[in-house]
């Protein structure tokens, strides 16, 4: 809203604005024959006080009308829900941002509600905490009671001043009655008559005009106190409650919120000032190497291409070094490698060898435990066909060259087994 339109707003609002006009209609239809009732006459346009009086009723009645009206529509968008529904948990304090968008902005039309919640919600996010909210919502409550009290001021006043104005005109009465009085013209009194009518007059519209003030006064006060108990009501229903207290922990998770806000604002302020900053530096920039760019651009290109060339020149030849260095490491590397896999090569080959033969020797032995196993069930069975003849000499002779064979076999694997001569031994007789 620009500053005409506030201005504008306020004396469409202004109570002596609408008095003034609504005075000024009254006495043209009087002093144009409109309104011709002599007591309206007599009583609200028969002397210059009573001029007075009825501006300032009028004054006090446009006050007040402007008043009743406010409230009227305030009273009709107070069950509006503004905010969302409490979930279910409450809320972080952090929310108090969102939720403050979504009230409607300050303006001269603002209202009881909107000012209410906007104030509360500023509290959550200046402290980053709701623990003083509801104790701020009462005063917030005593806060907008004694606005209202206030803003009755005017009308007290014009309550006030038209008795005032009406003795004032009693006492210019009497005045008046005084001065006409002569002690030599008893029998011509009328202008002491009206010199007393004018006194009682203004002291009786005055009183009348003061009444009638105070009873409108009277009903719209009465229908803002239950405008600002609806307000109460649906701003401690909507906020007591809502976000998530930090007051049970052992306030560092307060602390950390309230400096992260800091922190925050701090980062802002910072980056509104390097940006605004940088804006200066680059305009001044912008000047300065538009001028530096007009006066040397020639040189500039010179000295630059002279420098590109003896840069590059110096670029390929370290390139060239690098590569040849780089081809050479490569090299001394490829063939390192190579006499290593050749080492590595016979190396295997030797291993492969020696596991072949041992390979053979483990088939050789695989044989000659065949053998062996062999012999055993021979020498088992005649042993067991010696003891049932009775030819023990002979198995032992049997027997002694089979251990003989076997210790044969054990020292040399590799070479042909030593042929054992058998002897029988002469049969012993029966005795």
């Amino acid at each position: 809203m620009t500053s005409m339109q506030s201005i504008a707003t306020l004396l469409i609002r202004s109570p002596l604005l609408w008095g003034g006009a609504l005075g000024f209609c009254f006495f043209a239809l009087i002093h144009t024959g409109v309104i011709t009732h002599a007591g309206t006459i007599r009583y609200l346009a028969g002397h210059w006080v009573e001029y007075v009086e009825t501006v300032m009723f009028t004054v006090g009645l446009s006050a007040l009308a402007i008043k009743w009206l406010d409230v009227r529509r305030q009273a009709a968008h107070v069950d509006d829900e503004v905010l969302e529904p409490i979930p279910e948990g409450g809320q972080a304090p952090a929310e108090a941002v969102r939720l403050q968008a979504a009230v409607p902005a300050e303006g001269v039309d603002d209202g009881y509600l909107s000012r209410r919640l906007r104030d509360a919600l500023d509290l959550v996010v200046r402290t980053g905490s709701a623990d003083g909210l509801e104790d701020h919502l009462k005063y917030l409550s005593d806060l907008d009671a004694a606005r209202a009290s206030q803003s009755y001021g005017l009308v007290r006043f014009v309550i006030w001043a038209i008795p005032i104005m009406g003795f004032l005109g009693t006492v210019i009465g009497i005045t008046e009655a005084i001065a006409n009085l002569s002690p030599t013209q008893l029998e011509n009194i009328s202008g002491v008559v009206a010199g007393l009518g004018v006194a009682f007059d203004t002291t009786a519209t005055a009183l009348a005009l003061s009444m009638v003030l105070m009873l409108v006064q009277f009903f719209c006060d009465k229908s803002e106190q239950r405008l600002l108990a609806d307000v109460d009501d649906v701003a401690w229903t909507g906020l007591a409650g809502r976000f998530q207290s930090l007051s049970d922990s052992d306030g560092t998770a307060l602390a950390l919120a309230r400096l992260s806000e800091e922190v925050t604002r701090g980062s802002a302020g910072l980056i509104a000032a390097q940006e605004r900053a940088w804006r200066m530096l680059e305009e001044a920039a912008a000047g300065s190497l538009a001028r530096a760019v007009a006066a040397s651009g020639q040189e500039l290109r010179s000295a630059l291409s002279d420098s590109l060339g003896v840069t590059l020149s110096q670029w390929t030849d370290s390139l060239a070094r690098a590569h040849a260095h780089a081809s050479s490491q490569r090299e001394d590397r490829w063939s390192k490698a190579a006499d290593a896999l050749t080492a590595a090569m016979a190396g295997f080959e030797r291993h492969q060898q020696a596991l072949a033969d041992q390979t053979e020797l483990l088939e050789r032995v695989v044989d000659a435990t065949r053998d062996v196993t062999h012999l055993e069930r021979s020498l088992e069975d005649n042993l067991a066909a010696l003891t049932a003849t009775g030819r023990f000499d002979e198995t032992l002779a049997t027997l002694s060259a089979a251990v003989q064979l076997l210790a044969a076999r054990a020292a040399d694997g590799a070479s042909e087994p030593r042929r054992v001569e058998l002897h029988a031994l002469p049969r012993r007789r029966a005795a």
